[in-house]
């Protein structure tokens, strides 16, 4: 399941073979009902940008991976349906319980100071690219563990990735 706010851009579902561009929440229920329990299935969402409606949508949109189950969920623009304080009720519940329940989540967002702490402080894994926002490198430095320097001095296409099972961490390229 992939939420993806710029699908004209990102063109998702033409990854992912067979994948369905759904624009309601309607739609998704359907087609993770036909796929069922044990049912491959691949869909794209493309919100509103509606903020208000986005985060509702969003969060009804978790809960039905968190129900599925066994998926991998991707999530684009995160900070467009979170804030640095809250997150939808679905998308809280999907943090602290998905890996539970087989949920494998991958959450992105060029703006990591706009994104949630509940979901930075649960990673297993994280990648971190050039940032040019000091909060947001700061932001990523304390998620991370890492001193602000090793984020800010990114540049070009340079990241950081952090494997949090093991503690390594390792700078591309």
């Amino acid at each position: 399941m992939v939420w993806s706010p710029k699908e004209p851009l990102d063109r998702y579902v033409d990854f992912f073979p067979g994948a369905q561009l759904l624009r309601s929440m309607s739609e998704v229920l359907d087609a993770v009902g036909k796929a069922g329990k044990r049912g491959k299935f691949a869909l794209v969402f493309q919100p509103t940008l509606s903020r208000a409606k986005d985060e509702a949508a969003f969060s009804l949109f978790c809960k039905i991976a968190l129900a599925a189950g066994s998926l991998t969920l991707v999530v684009e623009e995160l900070h467009s349906v979170t804030k640095p304080s809250s997150a939808p009720d679905g998308w809280s519940k999907l943090c602290f319980m998905g890996r539970g329940y087989g949920v494998e989540v991958f959450g992105l967002s060029q703006r990591p100071a706009s994104v949630d702490k509940a979901f930075l402080g649960s990673l297993s894994a994280c990648h971190c690219g050039r940032l040019s926002y000091p909060e947001d490198q700061k932001t990523m430095a304390k998620a991370m563990g890492l001193p602000i320097g090793d984020i800010a001095s990114l540049i070009g296409y340079q990241a950081v990735q952090k494997d949090f099972a093991s503690g390594k961490t390792a700078r591309l390229p």
